[in-house]
């Protein structure tokens, strides 16, 4: 387990790295904090799961053994998944169980690997969900791994997004700066006009946080 985990932080520090090349400056702190991160132990981790980890069987792969998502699949039974505490009274009981992610390095309580300057993760929701209105200190970027996602930052604009091509290449993101609103919905199935979290697909990404990375985000 621990050289499997390690393998995949490893393949996210080139992830970024590729990026940075022509993304935001974050990429580049992401790249550089990861490659520190793998310098100490990479253990095996307590698995910790929760209900939103079995929607990942209805995925299906892109084929390519090495890519993110595979093998991001793979080491989903073995890893601590956690969710933001307070959505848990505010958001609805369809959402608490169709969400969850798993902080694979950062500041927290529950991070796999420990770093005081990036918090990098992947989340899971599922099919018809919308993540309503909020914000954090941390600078953030976001990459689809699977499913069709919506996203509308702090200009109002809503953009789609698809997941990233298999290997290295550059692909989709969205980015929001500090404080800055941003909203998500989670798409299912190509045709279905309403997808269902408890039938459809769910939808994985990828995230990054940089700057404040020890404050949760807020609705708003």
């Amino acid at each position: 387990m621990g050289d499997a985990l390690r393998g995949f932080i490893h393949d996210l520090r080139r992830f970024y790295a590729e990026r940075a090349l022509d993304g935001p400056a974050m990429f580049a702190t992401v790249a550089e904090e990861l490659a520190t991160v793998l310098e100490g132990p990479v253990g095996s981790p307590s698995p910790d799961p929760l209900p939103v980890a079995g929607l990942l069987e209805r995925l299906e792969t892109d084929g390519e053994p090495d890519s993110l998502l595979t093998r991001f699949l793979d080491l989903a039974p073995h890893l601590p998944w956690t969710q933001t505490r307070a959505y848990l009274d505010t958001l609805p009981p369809t959402f608490v169980r169709n969400y969850g992610y798993v902080r694979l390095v950062g500041p927290a309580e529950g991070a796999v690997l420990r770093s005081d300057r990036v918090a990098v993760g992947v989340g899971v929701w599922g099919a018809g969900l919308h993540y309503p209105r909020h914000a954090h200190p941390a600078e953030e970027a976001y990459h689809v791994l699977a499913g069709n996602v919506g996203f509308r930052g702090a200009d109002g604009t809503r953009v789609e997004l698809v997941p990233v091509p298999p290997g290295y290449s550059p692909g989709e993101f969205a980015h929001n700066a500090p404080d800055e609103p941003h909203e998500l919905w989670f798409g299912g199935r190509s045709g279905v006009p309403e997808p269902d979290p408890d039938l459809d697909p769910p939808c994985v990404l990828l995230w990054a946080w940089t700057g404040e990375i020890g404050v949760d985000a807020r609705l708003v």
